[in-house]
Parts: C-alpha cells; structure tokens; sequence
C-alpha cells in the first residue's frame, strides 16, 4: 500500500465535457483512485453526472491542486500532479464509471472495489486519472473530492 492523498474543489460549478480534476501520475509511479465524493449545492433539483476514467495525457495542464497528505503530517508530499484545465483535454476510456448525484444536495460516493486494496483505475507514468464532467447535463455547484494513492 502507497501513500494516500486527498484533491477537493469546492463549490465548483463544472463545464459539461470538461475534466473537474485530474490526476497525473509521475515517472516510474503508480497513481490510483480510492475514492471519489461528489455533493451538489445547486439550487434546483437536477440530475448530474461525474465520469471516472484513465486516460492519456492531455496537453498543456493548468490549474495544479496541491494534494493533502491523508493519512499523517510526516508522509512525504506528493510526487503526482494535478490539472483543473487544459488546452487539449486528456483523451480518456471508451467506458468510464458514472457517479451520479442530485444537484439539489444530493451526495454520493464511488469507492474502489472491496478486495481490490490497490484500486480499481491505476495510471502510470504521466498517465491520468481524470474527473469529468458528463457531456448532455446542465452542471450547477457541487463539492468533488478525491482519495488517491501513490507508489
């Protein structure tokens, strides 16, 4: 088991087909998503849609999120980095994970499979993991947040 880290944006109001977040594996490591948490601060009721996928590297990154350390002060910092936007968006798995949640408060949480301690989505040198909005939805404000882990 690696060290975790945890990646929040907080009262975001996501673009429809854009990466929300995106985890960039550094050489020679493995990056893996533990845990996803989305909760909607809209202010109607409407349905929403986060899709969780690998992916290759998209071009020009910006916007780097300093991961937290998760498990204790004295972990090392994060090797893996972070990308809010990009000029060309990472291109990612025919078949990502869907989290859905409600606009309105709504919550939910995606973890990595049990019995699959390493997780599910793992990215390799300067691979991805990315949060993305769904295409097709109209995105109000929410709260993502994500538990990665690193060796």
């Amino acid at each position: 088991m690696g060290q975790r880290y945890t990646v929040s944006r907080l009262a975001f109001t996501a673009t429809a087909g854009q990466d929300i977040l995106t985890g960039i594996s550094a050489a020679n490591r493995r990056l893996r998503l533990v845990s996803v948490s989305v909760t909607g601060r809209g202010t109607g009721s409407a349905p929403q849609v986060v899709h969780l996928s690998r992916g290759a590297t998209g071009t020009t990154p910006g916007g780097a999120i300093t991961p937290d350390k998760a498990e204790h002060a004295d972990q090392p910092a994060a090797t893996f980095t972070t990308a809010t936007t990009w000029a060309a968006q990472p291109a990612l798995m025919t078949n990502p994970i869907p989290v859905g949640f409600n606009a309105l408060g709504g919550i939910n949480r995606w973890v990595t499979e049990p019995g699959r301690p390493q997780g599910m989505m793992e990215s390799r040198n300067g691979d991805v993991i990315s949060l993305r909005c769904a295409a097709g939805s109209t995105p109000q404000s929410a709260d993502y947040s994500a538990t990665f882990e690193e060796d």
